[in-house]
């Protein structure tokens, strides 16, 4: 039985890449999410007026490289709940204090409880709550644009995925199976500016009058203000993500850009390497030591590159954004398919 997704289910979508979607596929639980989202057969890059720049045909990847899944998150959610205990998850609580010691870390839980572990893993997100608790406090740093999505039905059968660049703005639209589409919108902004977060729904339509393509359809599929969800896009770069009997994994511990779509990639990677070094090496505080070292450089670099390419890509002024739409549309394809088989090479 299949969770029943629709346009109205909180929360947006999400693109799993082949590195997560293989990574997903060794814990057993790969064709799940496909079943529930979509295979992403091709994405472009294109500007405002839906003129292609670039782009990369799924399909003709060798399969072995492996598959990326658009999918609404709620339906991954129900996906991975399919290879999860159900008695091993407790909702409704969070951390309040996290005390360690050399043999446990004690954890208190908001309902008042107290409960030692071996080990403590703040996969609590770019605001987490164990990071601040355990190792302090670290700024976090605005791209420079703000971000809505959301998610609306499909008024067609297109599957392609679109990234748009217009001027200081982007409109992608992803189908997620289902008859659902997902958007994700930029805008340069400034920080925190009540007026993105507070945007009523034809101002926010009115931002994105000029783009073409399928962003007319979608923008009239939507309703109300209150299907957006508004986020300013934000990085973190943690000195160390791991002490004692406590580690921090995914934007806990480097929250990216969303450009390359990598960040839920990474934490999935993360999360696979810890739980195989725990499963390997008896002292945790080996495993701990070798997790950081192994995940920090390739974390790193796709973090920096992330940012580049958002940069590049909100561009605002006419002389900057013709260089830009050139450049891309004069890259070989023959670059992005290696970009993607790199990002398939990972292993644990």
């Amino acid at each position: 039985m299949f969770l029943e997704v629709g346009a109205d289910v909180v929360g947006a979508g999400i693109v799993l890449g082949v590195n997560a979607m293989n990574v997903m596929a060794r814990i057993g639980v790969a064709d799940a999410i496909a079943r529930r989202g979509l295979e992403v057969a091709t994405a472009r890059i294109t500007d405002n007026h839906a003129k292609t720049l670039t782009g990369l045909d799924f399909r003709a990847l060798p399969r072995d490289i492996g598959r990326a899944v658009a999918i609404h998150r709620a339906a991954l959610h129900d996906a991975i709940l399919t290879g999860v205990r159900p008695d091993s998850i407790r909702l409704d609580t969070t951390v309040d204090e996290v005390t360690e010691h050399p043999d446990r870390v004690d954890a208190r839980l908001s309902d008042g409880s107290t409960h030692a572990f071996d080990l403590v893993v703040g996969a609590d997100g770019i605001r987490s709550a164990v990071r601040g608790m355990v190792f302090g406090e670290f700024p976090l740093q605005y791209s420079g644009y703000t971000c809505w999505r959301f998610v609306v039905k499909a008024n067609g059968s297109d599957a392609d995925t679109w990234e748009m660049w217009g001027r200081g703005r982007r409109f992608g639209v992803v189908p997620i199976g289902n008859g659902l589409i997902y958007c994700f919108t930029t805008l340069n902004a400034p920080h925190n500016d009540p007026g993105m977060r507070d945007i009523a729904l034809d101002a926010f339509k009115q931002l994105f009058a000029d783009f073409r393509g399928p962003v007319p359809g979608v923008l009239n599929a939507l309703t109300s203000s209150d299907e957006l969800i508004w986020n300013d896009l934000e990085e973190i770069e943690v000195l160390r993500w791991t002490t004692g009997r406590v580690a921090l994994l995914g934007d806990a511990a480097h929250a990216m850009t969303p450009n390359m779509g990598q960040g839920a990639a990474m934490a999935i990677e993360d999360a696979i390497v810890l739980a195989e070094l725990l499963t390997q090496t008896s002292a945790i505080a080996d495993a701990l030591a070798q997790y950081e070292q192994r995940r920090r450089a390739r974390v790193t670099q796709i973090q920096t590159r992330s940012r580049r390419i958002g940069q590049v890509a909100q561009w605002e002024s006419a002389p900057a954004r013709v260089v830009r739409n050139l450049l891309v549309s004069l890259t070989p394809q023959r670059v992005g398919r290696r970009a993607i088989e790199d990002l398939a090479r990972f292993t644990p």
